[in-house]
């Protein structure tokens, strides 16, 4: 069964002193380590190293959980319910905002985490 990425690598090791180490790191500038020895190696030539542009999809996800990871809602819901069980959550129209807009903000995430999945038809954009 013929390979899809390409001629199948191998790797090699050698051991380095940590300043032979450093100088390589210092040399190879942005590139990989290995990138830079097997450009040594072997004359300059070098294959393409593959990249792959993510798919909108992907970026989709990647924003929500950022906007997860940015948010403050599992801790201020975890509060609120405690508060609201123990009879100390005053019904006004701050806390009402407050719910309300911790609710909306929960379901444009599972909005835009279907749509990112394709379980919901939505912007992709």
């Amino acid at each position: 069964m013929p390979n899809k990425r390409g001629p199948k690598t191998t790797p090699v090791s050698i051991r380095l002193t940590e300043e032979e180490r450093s100088r390589l790191v210092a040399e190879a500038g942005k590139r990989t380590l290995g990138e830079y020895i097997r450009t040594r190696l072997l004359n300059g030539e070098n294959r393409p190293r593959r990249w792959q542009e993510p798919k909108a999809e992907a970026r989709q996800v990647a924003h929500v959980l950022a906007m997860l990871g940015q948010s403050d809602l599992a801790p201020m819901l975890r509060e609120m319910l405690h508060a609201a069980r123990v009879g100390a959550l005053p019904m006004n129209p701050n806390t009402e905002a407050a719910l309300q807009s911790a609710s909306n903000a929960i379901l444009d995430m599972r909005r835009k985490l279907m749509v990112a999945l394709g379980l919901i038809e939505g912007d992709r954009g």
